[in-house]
């Protein structure tokens, strides 16, 4: 089992990870179809909709930001 963190921010904002959007985001099979998660990104809001919000993955050997609303997600 692996521990990863979805992080939220806004556009500027110096978070470690990978954003979601982008194409080198390692993969997380499943991750996006989680009730949980889905709930949190609704909740953060996070879509196209909402450009300036970005969600970065951020896996357990990185350093989690204080501040930023952050949902963590055993796989």
């Amino acid at each position: 089992m692996s521990t990863v963190h979805l992080v939220s921010a806004t556009v500027g904002d110096r978070v470690p990870g990978h954003e979601l959007a982008d194409p080198g985001c390692p993969e997380a099979p499943g991750l996006m179809e989680r009730p949980d998660v889905i709930a949190w990104m609704k909740a953060i809001p996070y879509g196209p909709d909402h450009p300036d919000e970005l969600v970065y993955l951020v896996t357990e050997d990185d350093e989690i930001p204080d501040g930023f609303p952050t949902l963590t997600i055993s796989l």
